[in-house]
């Protein structure tokens, strides 16, 4: 799947609960990809104190961004699409036009803390402009889509807010043979969308308090969930890292196909109960990247599931604010 810079006005910016800003652009008639989304990655190129940089929109946008003057690119971030309604195919009243929805996790906006593209979301007006980097609209071909279950019966998910997106989205699209279970850990109950689930996709919400630390309650689902000792329980999570660049370093990222961690860790010791207890079932998590690392070590580790039927995806790191 080739990717292309498109650029998108913005339409709409809408504060749709406390924590989440939702912008809908169009100029995007023909972006992809044709088929299903799923959790789709997308890249957004925000403008910076210089504006939006020029991109001719061919096949080599990486290098051609890469090669402006850092100081006058803006910052690239990667998002999920929440909602894309391609030309033609919506309600009346929007000029047929396609309209992309991205919905942005407001991450410390206000403070020192907060990252570019939250920043910008939640100043962003109607006739703002900033480049989509995604599939075009004829593409069929699938990468950039890690939620990949195979021939799985079962599905197993859990994220914390900034992959609510990618989840909601799978839901939209959840395959009727598949039976899930979804854990999403959320800033504030405030932010738990009011919508319809498959009715074989069941949906569990986990609002923070202010003693927990980012992704301690989906490491305590996962403790049950697996069977295993829940290692927050006696350590503290990892320490921020700090940093702002206009392109984040690559985090943890694993899927049945792919691997970002050194190691070659599988499960070591025979089958496990629970192992055999999920023997059909494929696993989905996102979220802060501490707390991938974690489940990926219970689950793998703890109680000896094969890596090859989990997807791990580190979409942010506490204390990187550039991140949001």
């Amino acid at each position: 799947m080739a990717f292309f810079p498109f650029l998108a006005t913005v339409k709409n910016s809408e504060r749709i609960s406390p924590n989440f800003q939702r912008v809908t652009f169009t100029g995007l008639d023909d972006m992809g990809p044709a088929g299903h989304i799923m959790d789709l990655r997308i890249k957004l190129v925000i403008p910076g104190d210089h504006g939006l940089p020029k991109m001719t929109g061919e096949e080599n946008w990486y290098d051609e961004w890469k090669a402006i003057d850092p100081d006058k690119r803006g910052s690239m971030r990667t998002y999920s699409i929440r909602e894309f309604r391609r030309a033609g195919e919506h309600d009346e009243g929007a000029n047929g036009e396609a309209e992309l929805d991205i919905d942005f996790a407001l991450h410390g906006v206000g403070t020192p803390d907060s990252g570019p593209a939250a920043t910008w979301a939640v100043e962003a007006q109607p006739g703002d402009q900033l480049y989509v980097v995604a599939p075009q609209k004829d593409d069929e071909s699938g990468p950039g889509i890690e939620f990949q279950p195979g021939e799985a019966t079962n599905v197993v998910i859990l994220g914390d807010e900034t992959a609510l997106p990618a989840m909601l989205r799978i839901a939209d699209e959840w395959p009727a043979e598949l039976t899930g279970t979804m854990y999403c850990e959320l800033v504030d109950s405030a932010d738990i969308p009011q919508i319809d689930f498959p009715a074989n996709l069941t949906v569990n919400w986990a609002p923070r308090t202010p003693e927990h630390a980012y992704g301690d309650l989906l490491v305590e689902s996962a403790a049950r969930l697996f069977e295993v000792e829940n290692p927050r329980g006696k350590c503290t999570p990892p320490e921020p890292s700090t940093g702002d660049d206009a392109e984040p370093a690559p985090l943890v990222w694993e899927s049945p196909a792919y691997s970002s961690f050194d190691d070659d860790t599988d499960a070591a010791e025979p089958a496990s109960t629970v192992a055999e207890r999920f023997a059909d079932t494929y696993f989905w998590i996102a979220g802060e990247a501490g707390m991938v690392t974690t489940i990926r070590r219970m689950l793998v580790k703890g109680a000896g599931i094969s890596r090859h039927r989990v997807s791990f995806m580190g979409y942010w790191k506490t204390g990187v604010k550039a991140l949001g």
